[in-house]
């Protein structure tokens, strides 16, 4: 392929994307038995607008990537679904939740481990099954504290 035609290419918004994931490794998908299309994927960095941020944050607005720095399992409710909320509260000590605004629109709430792999995902409007919430937490953080 011709430099130039590649450049052209990386000029293109969706190319660009493309190539920057697969250097990402964001399109590795893991089978973690589950067939919802980001269980198994990197999260994808989204901007968010904490619903209920820390009072020592300075900001309400942040990124998800910067929600994992603690290096602790993440429960992002993305939609103010407090039984996914109340399904994780036992184990508190080891997943943080989180409850925020993006502009994603095809789940409603994200259970991500603590490099970032998405491990649970509930997909917009769908009742909440708390028996496979809790299986993933189980699975990935052990046992409720």
């Amino acid at each position: 392929m011709d430099s130039t035609v590649f450049s052209d290419l990386m000029d293109l918004d969706d190319a660009h994307r493309y190539v920057a994931d697969m250097l990402a490794g964001m399109d590795v998908r893991y089978d973690l038995g589950d067939d919802h299309r980001l269980v198994g994927t990197l999260c994808p960095d989204m901007k968010l607008t904490l619903e209920r941020p820390d009072p020592d944050v300075v900001t309400a607005v942040t990124r998800s990537a910067d929600l994992l720095r603690e290096g602790r399992g993440l429960l992002l409710d993305l939609v103010d679904r407090a039984e996914a909320r109340d399904a994780a509260a036992a184990w508190t000590g080891r997943v943080n939740t989180v409850t925020a605004r993006t502009d994603r629109v095809d789940v409603d709430a994200l259970l991500i481990r603590p490099d970032g792999c998405v491990v649970w995902a509930l997909p917009t409007g769908q009742d909440l099954d708390a028996t496979t919430l809790v299986r993933a937490l189980g699975t990935w953080f052990g046992q409720p504290a």
